[in-house]
């Protein structure tokens, strides 16, 4: 299968004006900084630049031996490990396209994303292995299925350690316009949709975030807490660029965090803020080295000014935070280090509450349900114009077409208000929930709720929550002469989609709030549970 554009090209800005590839910028990353540690992989051991570039090759010459051709698609399901960079900038080097997924989808997900964007192979380890190879082969696909680890459960086509010993691959030429990235994302009809990012888009997106960030210095460290298939994978390989080097966790728990950067070095740490919210009681309950630290990233929402207050007492000024879609990645917006200063003891200025200000290589409007330009202070649309924007949705030009607006200019779904120079995210057209950094689509999740018989009507949505800005709710109307209970609602989320996507509190409800249609109001809920809230989405 070939990806097709599905719409014209998504940029305002003069064609050209990115014309590296991600592929010939790791290539110069390996020329410039090829003695530099580029991976740690523990205390004392290092992977160099260099190395890392001959194993990338190599791994690159398996995968070709084993029958993957430049375009095809990789899927990569796996926890965060050293890893992780081998796979990806092998990807790069062979022209693959990455697809990484996060490790807590249910293997029935990744199957369907799977069926979605045909992939010649997924990497995948060794807790997820069994799970992926059965939903595969439940399928008509004809996927090869690599092992990351040596000692995997189960039948596999390849482990990765057989494939990096490959003779190296050369690499094939490689344009701007070329898919490079194919994440998944839900979208207003609550499926899946591969989001096509081009070499230009990346390059483009790690520009951008190397022009908001304090100056990255081949020196610095960067800790993954947050998932590489995220946040997380983006800032790194645009610290990448710059010789920089990184270490991974397998997964976020505070202890362990605070201790890898005094144990490593960590100079830079990407966030969701609710993992800071959690780091929070044991930053103030006792003394940690972390004094190497001088940037933590936070995205998917504001913090609360108490809780900023909290943090810069811990850690001093080292907050900036972002704003992007998978669809037009980030930093569309930033609020920088200097906007983040305020006095603890006075009342925090409005900014805080902010994205920031629009980058400078990005063109923000907000518009009217009427198509007119929102004035400042006023509520409108989101919609960016620039060189990041994705290509299109893999294969579904409708849903382009919904988003990729005329003139380069791209819907984020978000709805927001400008502010003294500063843009507010005040809520969502879509009704899409973050909880924890993860987007969370309502449908999806009603989906698995209904197939209880006793379940009549069901609506989720995103509700104030203090540690992860918005959990998960189930609203239920239960049938006449039925018994429906919060656990068996659990028990068929469990069976049926990720464990981050199951509702954390259930309401049993009389009816739901219903338009003259008999359309389920899930706005009129969310008001109902956002009453007194600034923002009305998490914060």
């Amino acid at each position: 299968m070939t990806a097709t554009r599905s719409a014209p090209p998504a940029s305002g800005l003069r064609p050209g004006i990115v014309t590296a590839t991600w592929a010939s910028a790791l290539a110069e990353t390996y020329r410039r900084y090829g003695g530099e540690p580029a991976v740690r992989t523990g205390p004392g051991e290092v992977l160099s630049y260099a190395e890392l570039g001959r194993r990338a090759r190599r791994l690159a010459g398996g995968l070709a031996a084993l029958g993957v051709r430049p375009g095809d698609r990789v899927m990569i399901m796996t926890i965060n490990r050293p890893e992780c960079f081998l796979v990806d900038h092998a990807l790069a080097a062979g022209g693959f396209v990455r697809v990484a997924v996060s490790h807590r989808l249910h293997a029935g997900e990744v199957a369907h994303i799977a069926r979605d964007c045909e992939p010649a192979a997924i990497v995948v380890d060794r807790d997820r292995a069994a799970g992926v190879a059965a939903a595969l082969a439940a399928t008509d696909l004809s996927v090869a299925v690599i092992a990351f680890d040596d000692d995997s459960p189960v039948p596999v086509d390849a482990r990765l350690s057989e494939l990096a010993a490959h003779d190296e691959a050369e690499s094939p030429p490689v344009e701007p316009e070329q898919l490079a990235w194919l994440p998944y994302t839900s979208g207003t009809t609550g499926e899946p949709k591969g989001v096509m990012l081009s070499h230009r888009s990346l390059m483009a997106c790690f520009r951008n975030l190397l022009v908001e960030l304090p100056a990255v210095e081949t020196g610095d460290v960067v800790l993954h807490v947050a998932p590489l298939t995220h946040l997380s994978g983006y800032l790194g390989h645009a610290y990448a660029t710059r010789g920089a080097s990184q270490v991974t966790l397998p997964e976020f728990t505070p202890e362990a965090t605070l201790r890898a950067i005094g144990q490593y070095g960590v100079t830079v740490l990407p966030l969701v803020p609710t993992m800071l919210n959690m780091m929070l009681p044991l930053l103030e309950e006792q003394d940690w080295p972390v004094e190497t630290l001088h940037t933590v990233l936070y995205a998917g929402s504001a913090m609360a000014p108490d809780r900023l207050a909290r943090a810069v007492a811990c850690l001093g000024e080292v907050f900036v935070q972002a704003y992007g879609l998978t669809e037009i990645p980030f930093p569309l917006v930033a609020l920088s280090k200097a906007a983040h200063r305020f006095e603890p003891g006075g009342p925090p200025p409005a900014r805080l509450a902010s994205a920031g200000r629009v980058n400078p290589f990005v063109e923000v409007r907000l518009r009217r349900p009427d198509g007119t330009d929102a004035p400042d202070g006023e509520e409108g649309e989101i919609q960016a114009r620039t060189d990041t924007t994705m290509l299109g949705y893999w294969n579904r030009p409708d849903a382009t077409a919904a988003v990729l607006l005329e003139d380069g200019w791209a819907a984020t779904g978000d709805i927001g208000r400008m502010q003294d120079g500063y843009l507010h995210i005040v809520d969502r057209k879509k009704d899409i929930i973050v909880t924890g950094g993860f987007n969370v689509f309502p449908g999806e999740i009603e989906n698995a709720i209904s197939s209880l018989e006793g379940v009549s009507e069901v609506a989720v949505v995103g509700v104030p929550d203090e540690r992860w800005g918005e959990s998960i709710r189930a609203v239920v109307v239960v049938r006449d002469g039925h018994t429906v209970t919060a656990d068996d609602i659990d028990r068929a989320c469990r069976e049926r989609i990720a464990a981050y996507k199951r509702p954390r509190s259930v309401d049993f409800v009389d009816e739901l709030p219903k338009t003259g249609t008999g359309k389920i109001q899930r706005h009129e809920l969310r008001r109902r549970y956002w009453a007194g809230q600034d923002r009305r989405v998490g914060g």
